[in-house]
């Protein structure tokens, strides 16, 4: 039988993982926006250059900035705790 305890911490985990997976997601498409604005037009070989790239840059950004991101991720956390049924909408969807 699962504890409450163990699955209010599965929750964070996964609103985390959701939460982490956005802010890549972010950072790799403000990466891949700038490259087009840069070069003009792009074919499907730059494009998947540019988003390998992207995604590198998104996961080194994220390890760097590690510490702010948990931080963020607490307050937001600390918000749907008092917001419970967007919680369970998010960790239900996503």
């Amino acid at each position: 039988m699962t504890s409450k305890k163990h699955k209010k911490k599965e929750g964070e985990d996964r609103l985390y993982f959701i939460i982490k997976s956005w802010l890549m997601g972010q950072i790799a498409g403000l990466i891949f926006y700038i490259a087009i604005l840069f070069l003009g037009s792009i074919n499907f070989v730059q494009a998947v250059i540019i988003g390998i790239l992207g995604f590198i840059a998104s996961l080194m950004i994220s390890r760097y900035f590690e510490k702010y991101i948990n931080k963020i991720t607490k307050k937001i956390l600390k918000f749907l705790d008092r917001h419970k049924r967007i919680e369970n909408f998010i960790i239900k969807h996503f």
